[in-house]
């Protein structure tokens, strides 16, 4: 075989070996953002489910308020405070 054939081989096994880079550095580059999406839906599903306990505490603790004053105007408590105490030793 003489120079230029095997030049010319080299070559050939230099193209081959950027292509095998390539297809790796695409199918490599896919898997990282297939993982990052994936991993943002889940932090997404988090924070929607973070955000719906929220509200359901907001909305306990504005049903306790309104117990509590309603227990004060009752006369079981002398203050809303009280009542909220009375509420949460019976809870326990």
């Amino acid at each position: 075989m003489g120079y230029a054939s095997w030049s010319n081989a080299l070559a050939m096994d230099s193209q081959i070996v950027a292509s095998v880079i390539a297809v790796l550095g695409t199918l490599s580059s896919a898997a990282v953002i297939a993982w990052v999406q994936r991993e943002a839906k889940k932090i997404a599903t988090l924070e929607r489910r973070v955000e719906r306990y929220k509200a359901e505490i907001r909305a306990r603790q504005d049903e306790e308020d309104m117990a509590a004053e309603w227990l004060a105007e009752l006369g079981v408590t002398n203050t809303p405070c009280a009542a909220k105490t009375l509420l949460r030793e019976r809870t326990e």
